[in-house]
């Protein structure tokens, strides 16, 4: 039999990192007429996930992870450009 701390683990992770993720974004791409722009949305996660990480765990963020970060929104800002012309 699994502890109770890996069924709490298996629940949170079900639940709120899968399951119920999935289907507030399945209920945007439903909800927009424009399925690109909810798409890029994903691409905002990092920053989040960085902020609390950092903010709740107290972790150090180091100066590749911001490079990374400026490398992704570069990445959609071309992406958008390109669509336009």
């Amino acid at each position: 039999m699994p502890s109770i701390e890996g069924v709490y683990a298996l629940v949170y992770v079900g639940l709120f990192e899968t399951g119920i993720t999935f289907f507030v974004w399945l209920k945007a791409l439903h909800l927009t007429d424009r399925n690109d722009r909810i798409s890029n949305l994903v691409f905002l996660s990092p920053f989040t996930a960085l902020f609390f990480i950092n903010l709740i765990l107290g972790e150090k963020i180091f100066y590749t992870t911001y490079i990374g970060l400026v490398l992704i929104v570069l990445g959609i800002f071309v992406q958008q450009f390109k669509r336009r012309v």
